[in-house]
Formats: C-alpha cells, structure tokens, sequence
C-alpha cells in the first residue's frame, strides 16, 4: 500500500512540474498535448529517415556520375588506335549476344515445333489407355482437342500424365507374366543414388548345373520384357487388337 501511495505521488509530482514547465492546468490538456508531442516526434522521425535514403540516392547518383566522367576523361585520353580497338570490342560483345539471342530463339521455335509434332501422338496414346480402363493416381488427367497446343508451361502435366499410363502397363505386363517383381517393374532403379552398406567376408557357393539352367530360362524371359515406351505401346496394340478379334470371332459364333 505505501509502495501504491507512494507511486501516486511521484506521479501527481510529474504532473504537477508539467504544469508549471507549460503553464497547463488540465490533466487531461496536459495528456492530449503530450500525445501530439509524441505523434509530432514520430513524423518527423519519419521523415529523417526519408531524407537519409534520399541522401544515400544521391550519393550513389554521385559515384555514377564520377565513374562516367573517368571514362570519358581516359577516352579524351586515349589515341584514334586505341578508340577503335575499343570499338571493335564492343561491336565483337554486341555481336556475340545477337548470336546467342538468334540461337536461344532457333531453340525455342524447334521446340514448339517438336511439341506440336508429338501432340498427336500423346493424345492417341493417353485416349487409347483410357478405353482400356487404365486410371490414374497420381497425374492429372488432360482434356484434349483440336484446339490443344504444347507448351513450355503444360507439356510437363501431359506427359506426366502418360508417364503413368506407361508405369500402369509395364506393371500390368508384368503380373500377366507372373514376374514377383511387378509392383517395381516400372521404377527406374537405373536413375537412383547406389547406397553403399558394410561390406562383410561372404561365403560365395558355386551354383549346380540345375541351378544354371533354370537361371538361363529367367534371362530369357526377361529378355522378352521391354521398358521401352514405343514397345511396349506396340505390344498394348497388338493384345488390344488380339482382344477384339477374339470378341468378334465369339459374336460370329453366337
């Protein structure tokens, strides 16, 4: 309680010395003109700062100016020969950006040109596995039409799009043939960082005559797997076809 009493007093003290600094007698005029005072600082506080970074342009402006002026004195400087070295340089550096302009720009049209020449072929293959009953996970299934343009902003969401396709019918031709890897069939092992373990001694036993037979059988049948996209597509047609024919010769039947 002393200690609450006490700070009252200090700060009906304070006040009352504002009073007689400002000649005030409200309290209240007093807090109103004290918060002004505070609002006043603050901008001015701002604009300080505004005419620093204003300086700090200047300044920079400054040093621009000066490295100009040196170039120009050394250029005043220099004779007709070394002016035109100077020339040639720079027309050599203008000639070397136009050249690379021209160059990123040939690449740019030959890749518009490529991706409208596979469009039609993305858009058979994707159309063809959705007949089939392939549906995806992952990727976004695209909209096509004639109207349907490749570009470097969209061309990764449809050939993601087929990507999986292909995934779903390696893994597909996998399990019809039985392979126990076919849940990985379709993951490039070949793309990802070797993992290097503890090497221990290892007792190696030389495998039986049976054994390299049976061994020689599943190379041949790996051997009759592809992971290539273009075979495999082919091979999509060929038992697509095989089905239909098989559907027809049974409808003639009936």
């Amino acid at each position: 309680m002393d200690i609450y009493v006490r700070n009252v007093n200090v700060i009906e003290d304070a006040f009352t010395q504002m009073k007689q600094a400002t000649g005030i007698s409200s309290t209240e005029e007093v807090v109103t003109t004290f918060i002004k005072a505070e609002e006043q600082n603050y901008s001015l506080y701002n604009y300080v700062n505004m005419l620093n970074s204003e300086i700090d342009m200047i300044e920079e402006h400054n040093k621009a100016i000066e490295t100009e002026i040196k170039r120009h004195e050394e250029l005043g400087d220099m004779t007709e020969k070394e002016k035109e070295i100077v020339r040639q340089k720079l027309s050599e550096k203008v000639e070397e950006s136009n050249a690379l302009h021209n160059e990123k720009d040939q690449q740019i049209k030959l890749m518009e040109k490529n991706m409208v020449a596979i469009k039609d072929s993305v858009w058979r293959m994707v159309d063809e596995f959705k007949k089939s009953n392939f549906f995806l996970s992952v990727a976004q299934s695209n909209q096509y039409d004639d109207e349907t343009v490749f570009n470097e902003n969209n061309v990764t969401h449809y050939l993601a799009e087929l990507e999986e396709y292909i995934s779903l019918f390696m893994t597909y031709m996998a399990c019809k043939q039985n392979d126990p890897n076919a849940p990985t069939v379709s993951i490039p092992f070949e793309s990802m960082n070797v993992k290097e373990f503890d090497k221990t001694k290892m007792n190696i036993e030389p495998p039986s005559s049976n054994e390299v037979n049976l061994a020689n059988e599943d190379a041949e049948t790996e051997e009759d797997m592809t992971t290539d996209p273009r075979a495999l597509f082919k091979k999509f047609e060929d038992m697509k076809a095989r089905e239909e024919d098989i559907t027809d010769a049974s409808q003639l039947r009936k």
